[in-house]
């Protein structure tokens, strides 16, 4: 299996996405856990911020199916996943 997680923008001035492992440590069945934080630099009153993000759960079929997938989910975004679509 295969799990992807996407989004429309990592980082710029403004915000950026964080990604974090976590390993609970739990004898004989270690359990890591995987998370991310959206992180606004300087936030301003009545100013819109967010993102786009995609998550995919399904058969691994190859590292190259995996970016296919990428690939054509950004053609989905306005202006291609631009982060001009944010503000």
């Amino acid at each position: 299996m295969v799990f992807i997680l996407m989004f429309d923008k990592i980082h710029s001035l403004e915000d950026e996405i964080r990604f974090s492992l976590f390993k609970f440590k739990v004898p004989r069945h270690p359990r890591p856990a995987w998370d991310f934080q959206y992180v606004i630099h300087r936030v301003q009153e009545d100013h819109a911020y967010g993102f786009k993000g995609r998550l995919i759960w399904k058969k691994f079929v190859s590292p190259e199916d995996c970016l296919n997938e990428y690939r054509h989910w950004q053609e989905t975004l306005p202006n291609n996943g631009t982060a001009k679509d944010q503000k």
